[in-house]
């Protein structure tokens, strides 16, 4: 497949192309965001790092439908949605019943793939695949070098995983206490 080809870049030096990406079972929108002054142009890491993507398992959505359920119940514990507790209910039980999330499958089931973002400005391989989660919030599973990492919010510093692949998940456990 020539990626190069069928990249379409706009007047942001922002490439574009639509790819089946095996694990979701789904043509999903690529955006190739070059390093700076790099002009539009499909480097081999940009390459390299389309192909992670689309080499992941499907056998990986376990692990994707696992971080959807912690974002939830990680958002339900940090925010309040504006749901009432039933009696004897904790928040985060409400809020897991409101939104009919009750386990991974729930969780993956409920959220929607917006795209991939493929970022040519580190040193590692980075793509952020963007989900819009059950708990309504825009998320982003990272891949680094081949290998889903972790999750984070939408627009993420990718710089801090380069040092810390647990960078994310130490911020969620400090702010959960």
């Amino acid at each position: 497949m020539d990626i190069a080809a069928k990249t379409h870049w706009d007047g942001y030096d922002m490439g574009h192309l639509t790819l089946h990406v095996d694990l979701f079972d789904a043509e999903l929108p690529f955006t190739l965001f070059p390093a700076d002054r790099a002009g539009p142009v499909v480097t081999e890491k940009m390459e390299a790092t389309v192909r992670d993507v689309l080499a992941l398992p499907r056998s990986h959505i376990e692990r994707i439908a696992s971080m959807l359920w912690d974002e939830a119940n990680f958002a339900f514990q940090v925010a309040d949605y504006g749901v009432e507790a039933e009696a004897g209910e904790t928040p985060l039980e409400a809020h897991l019943r409101d939104f009919g999330i009750a386990g991974p499958d729930d969780a993956l089931r409920k959220s929607v793939v917006r795209g991939v973002q493929v970022m040519d400005e580190f040193e590692s391989r980075f793509a952020q695949i963007k989900i819009e989660s059950a708990a309504n919030n825009l998320i982003a599973i990272i891949v680094r070098n081949g290998r889903i990492i972790d999750w984070d919010d939408d627009g993420t510093y990718l710089g801090w995983f380069e040092e810390d692949e647990q960078t994310a998940a130490k911020r969620r456990a400090k702010i959960l206490g």
